[in-house]
């Protein structure tokens, strides 16, 4: 259900990249949350229309489940920006990243309702593997 967009000025990160870089997306998130690996997506968009403010290298929008705490939130935000940087370059002060909530009941991964962050049914889901 995780779902982060990265829209990047055009030409800045090469496929090898944003490879890379998708791929340390999915490790903070997972590594932050617990989340499955499978449940992580990832697209790019080139910035051909300029939506990006001058300055900028990098946005990206990251749809969690709600009930994350702002320490949660906060080391995907800047585990995020330090990603795009070590593996594309410039300064984290170009990476911006806004998180928005979705409610767990709102949201399905392989057919069935994901549980609340923290609660009791997220364990026993985990452990269902």
């Amino acid at each position: 259900m995780p779902f982060y967009h990265a829209l990047v000025q055009p030409g800045l990160a090469g496929e090898t990249e944003r490879a890379s870089f998708a791929n340390a997306i999915v490790d903070i998130h997972c590594e932050v949350t617990g989340a499955p690996r499978s449940f992580v997506h990832v697209m790019f968009t080139d910035d051909d229309h300029g939506k990006l403010p001058d300055g900028q290298s990098c946005s990206v929008r990251a749809t969690i489940r709600s009930g994350r705490t702002d320490a949660q939130k906060e080391r995907i935000v800047t585990g995020l920006q330090q990603a795009f940087v070590d593996r594309v370059g410039g300064e984290v002060s170009a990476v911006a990243v806004a998180t928005s909530e979705i409610e767990a009941s709102f949201t399905m991964e392989g057919g069935k309702l994901l549980p609340e962050p923290g609660s009791p049914e997220e364990e026993l889901w985990k452990a269902a593997g």
